[in-house]
């Protein structure tokens, strides 16, 4: 488990991160090289920053629009996110956490219109997004998982072939120097004291999601884009796949999938999980690998 103080720390798109290596401290150009990567993501994505590209339809009309090749790929994940949950993830769901109160003031105040927020219509093909009208797009039930996958890019090209990212919670690691994996805990959602169990890390993913970190007024932003309404069935999830991306995707889609669904949204994502329900039930996946204490 880390220690408080251990390897390379530093704030980005939102969250904490930490980046450690087996085998000596993380060199200048590797800290430079991701913390550069991490700044130019946010300006970029962030739909708090109104130059990014996920707002820069916020006034737009119905039409077809070239967007980068780099928000391309996230859009197109995003929608295979979409069709797998029946359309119940969809980053354009941005503009309702907006009128929410979930803004770029973080005014944290639902404004009068969120009940007659509409889901915005979109498509991507290629590197042309087709919309029907304003969209507002929101990164964050996968952005972070991408990010640690390129972070982990970025350290291989630099030649550091074992070595941990944590972005927020969100973990992908290789194996130790002898071959060992990292042993990491597992947070219950909601309980920053109890741990709900273990597991060991080697060239995996870890993603976490719950609905206890943004929290206001009834609110939390894991939202139904129909209902208009917070999730309320789910506290949290945890999931384990091959990349950080999958698990992140993972978590994402479980959070919007009914009981029956896990073991197949899990299984077209190459994830294990644990689903955390408001009843109390914990549902696991026959094959989770991990100590549990719940």
């Amino acid at each position: 488990m880390m220690k408080k103080g251990e390897g390379f720390t530093f704030t980005g798109i939102g969250t904490d991160w930490c980046v450690l290596t087996d085998g000596g401290e993380l060199r200048q150009d590797a800290r430079t090289g991701i913390t550069d990567y991490i700044r130019v993501f946010n300006e970029r994505f962030s739909r708090f920053l109104p130059d990014s590209e996920a707002c820069a339809f916020r006034k737009a009309e119905a039409g077809e629009y070239p967007v980068s090749e780099e928000f391309a790929v996230l859009l197109e994940r995003a929608g295979g996110l979409r069709r797998l949950t029946n359309g119940l993830y969809d980053p354009a769901v941005g503009g309702l956490l907006e009128e929410a109160g979930y803004d770029a003031a973080y005014s944290m105040a639902p404004r009068p219109g969120v009940e007659e927020f509409r889901l915005p219509k979109w498509e991507i093909r290629g590197q042309v997004l087709t919309i029907d009208g304003p969209a507002v797009f929101d990164l964050g039930g996968m952005g972070k998982g991408y990010c640690i996958d390129r972070v982990a890019d970025i350290l291989e090209t630099l030649g550091y072939t074992h070595y941990l990212v944590d972005g927020g919670g969100d973990i992908y690691a290789t194996t130790k120097r002898g071959g060992e994996p990292w042993h990491i805990a597992l947070e219950y959602p909601g309980k920053l004291d109890t741990a709900a169990g273990t597991v060991e890390l080697a060239d995996q993913g870890l993603a976490v999601s719950d609905t206890f970190r943004r929290q206001w007024g009834g609110w939390h932003h894991i939202v139904h884009p129909f209902l208009r309404a917070p999730i309320e069935g789910v506290l949290g999830v945890a999931a384990l796949a091959p990349t950080a991306w999958d698990a992140d995707c993972a978590t994402s889609a479980l959070f919007f999938s009914d009981t029956q669904e896990y073991a197949a949204v899990a299984k077209s994502l190459h994830a294990r999980y644990l689903v955390f329900r408001a009843d109390g039930r914990t549902e696991i996946s026959t094959d989770w690998e991990g100590e549990l204490f719940v």
